[in-house]
């Protein structure tokens, strides 16, 4: 065992030589950062290498989307968080949905439609290449820059809570590798070539999923049903919440935004649009944006949604996002964005893709919402499935020298 190995166990509490383990709901475990970690430098950010998925990626010449029949008889209700928000505390979402948000219309194709506009900001000058990757919705994404071991390595992730983020589970450890995770978490939203334009931002806890822990979760290879990670992210030396600065996304379960009919030939179907930093692409330096349909399947009895793009190892946890941008027009004459279309609202995140970055080109998300490992409706007031489950395990964990959770404190609003 390493330092960060050593495990006390005293009143379902374990503590990781400084981290605090909380056990939560389908022994789910919120790790509790005691005191602070380093924060990676800005050059040890920027020469971070691309993480990668350790678990074998498949080779799937013969891989079926999920069927209309499938997707009406294992469809379980899908739904939306709570609210998301631009900078400067604007709800642009300040009401629960449980019903089925789609952004489609009777014709049965989904599609993606927002004003050409962005929301201004001033941490970059307006003339400067970064100056889009810091307007939102691109400022709630970001570079997660981590130790492993001696080495540094970067992921992608998203904020999807006032100071929580949402990243892949095989950014916080390897599969079945216990109690030992990386170290370091900085993240770096809307970073751009080493320009860090908001600043970087320690950790304070995170969950992942026990059954990626202890290498149990359902699926084969690189295939699983929860790789998926959620981490509160430490306020500012001025006290401020990163979401108050950049804005967050909203977060979706149970395949919200996929529909079906014969003109996509009765098979589900989502317009997704996919980011991150791929290692391969601009260095991984830079931000990128993919855009496609998405399409459900089952691989082991593992629920995977997957798309074609040249996304490489770096773009692990970035988001994948169905109806984003900035702003909806203002309708008239009796149009409307069609049915429910909810902007920005967060599905899955980048998981795994073929190991040749250059033929197949595909890229592929553990389903956020229920499954074997999750299978409530209800997490708390999170929503149903993966997703909720652990981030309301992270939202009802005490953080090292406090008596009040993260959701009382304000990190999870």
């Amino acid at each position: 065992m390493n330092k960060y190995h050593q495990l006390v166990v005293s009143l379902g509490v374990l503590t990781v030589l400084g981290q605090e383990t909380a056990l939560g709901q389908n022994r789910d475990e919120a790790v509790i950062l005691k005191g602070q970690q380093q924060q990676l430098s800005t050059e040890a950010i920027k020469n971070a290498a691309p993480h990668k998925n350790y678990l074998s990626p498949l080779n799937l010449p013969n891989l079926a989307p999920t069927s209309e029949a499938e997707f009406r008889q294992n469809s379980a209700s899908p739904g939306i968080s709570s609210q998301a928000k631009i900078p400067n505390n604007n709800l642009i979402n300040s009401s629960t949905s449980t019903s089925t948000p789609r952004a489609f219309g009777s014709y049965g194709v989904p599609y993606t439609s927002k004003r050409v506009s962005h929301f201004p900001t001033s941490v970059v000058s307006s003339n400067a290449n970064g100056y889009l990757s810091a307007t939102y919705p691109y400022s709630t994404m970001g570079r997660l820059a981590f130790s492993v071991g001696t080495n540094n390595a970067h992921c992608s992730a998203t904020l999807i809570r006032r100071s929580i983020i949402v990243t892949a589970a095989h950014c916080i450890q390897g599969f079945g590798s216990g109690s030992s995770i990386y170290s370091n978490f900085t993240f770096v939203p809307s970073y751009y070539n080493a320009i860090a334009p908001y600043g970087s931002w320690s950790w304070l806890s995170l969950v992942r999923p026990s059954s990626w822990a202890n290498g149990t979760d359902t699926g084969s290879g690189a295939a699983r049903n929860n790789d998926l990670a959620v981490i509160a992210i430490r306020k500012n030396s001025a006290g401020q919440f990163i979401g108050d600065i950049t804005g967050y996304m909203n977060y979706g379960w149970n395949n919200y935004s996929f529909t079906t009919s014969s003109r996509t030939g009765n098979i589900p179907i989502a317009a997704i649009t996919t980011t991150g930093y791929p290692g391969l692409l601009d260095l991984g330096r830079i931000m990128q944006r993919s855009d496609g349909p998405g399409y459900l399947t089952t691989i082991s009895s593992a629920k995977q949604i997957y798309q074609g793009s040249n996304f490489t190892g770096g773009s692990s946890g970035g988001a994948w996002v169905t109806n984003f941008g900035y702003q909806s027009p203002a309708f008239s004459g009796g149009a409307s964005a069609g049915n429910s279309s909810v902007p920005n609202v967060i599905v899955g995140v980048t998981s795994w893709g073929a190991s040749d970055p250059n033929l197949p080109k595909d890229n592929y998300s553990s389903q956020f919402g229920q499954n074997t490992q999750y299978p409530l409706a209800t997490y708390g007031t999170r929503g149903a499935g993966n997703i909720a489950s652990i981030l309301n395990t992270l939202c009802s964990s005490t953080p090292s020298g406090s008596t009040q959770t993260l959701q009382q404190q304000g990190y999870c609003n």
